[in-house]
């Protein structure tokens, strides 16, 4: 899965599988100012400290549940479900295939991606930190409240949800069990455990440091 980012002069966006890649590749389509790079952000980067690195993020779970769908699509496209059989083949394949035996362990994870293991190791709350900035936000504002803060035209970072415009995935989502009975019955509980007791809490203590970019009270363009 894709991890890309983008550069205009020293800002920075990250873009990560599941987490906003997709919009990311559209902006620098859009806006030729931005610069496209394939891959994590190299540590020359990272250790500038004219730059700032703006960082899209969401709940981990919900990112999980995003990369299982991607997944189940992948599957039905290439054994060419969506393509010959209807929808109620689709239900039975994911009947027969999405057992409730808590075994499911996602291999999405934001410690897969350096640049967030180089900012929880070297940069966050370390005083002595002089390289590049780091502001994190809520993947929902990227294309719109973040785009008023940066003073780009939000039609350059279109809400890229590929979900909603490809048919199997609408499929997926319709039959597949709630989020929630997936959670407490799919997912595997190691995953849960690691989940609920250490990446979600310290989500939620970023959120309180200066490493979070708060656009919650400010008004949509």
């Amino acid at each position: 899965m894709s991890t890309r980012f983008v550069k205009k002069g020293n800002k920075v966006i990250l873009g990560m599988a599941k987490n906003g890649s997709q919009a990311l590749k559209q902006l620098s389509f859009n806006n030729k100012d931005w610069v496209r790079v394939e891959g994590d952000i190299p540590e020359e980067i990272l250790i500038d400290y004219r730059t700032t690195i703006y960082i899209p993020i969401r709940d981990e779970f919900d990112r999980a549940y995003s990369g299982l769908i991607q997944l189940l699509n992948d599957i039905i496209v290439d054994k060419k479900i969506a393509e010959k059989w209807s929808a109620k083949d689709i239900q039975h394949y994911l009947s027969n295939n999405i057992v409730l035996d808590n075994s499911y362990f996602p291999k999405i994870s934001y410690k897969q991606i350096s640049t967030i293991h180089y900012f929880w190791n070297y940069i966050f709350l370390n005083k002595k930190w002089k390289g590049a900035k780091f502001k994190f936000f809520h993947l929902k504002y990227l294309s719109n409240k973040f785009c008023d803060y940066i003073k780009e035209d939000p039609k350059n970072i279109p809400l890229y949800n590929t979900a909603i415009k490809t048919p199997p995935k609408v499929e997926i989502m319709k039959y597949l069990p709630s989020k929630e009975l997936l959670f407490k019955n799919y997912f595997h509980p190691h995953w849960k455990d690691t989940y609920q007791l250490m990446e979600k809490p310290i989500w939620e203590r970023l959120k309180t440091t200066e490493y979070w970019l708060d656009l919650e009270d400010k008004d949509l363009i």
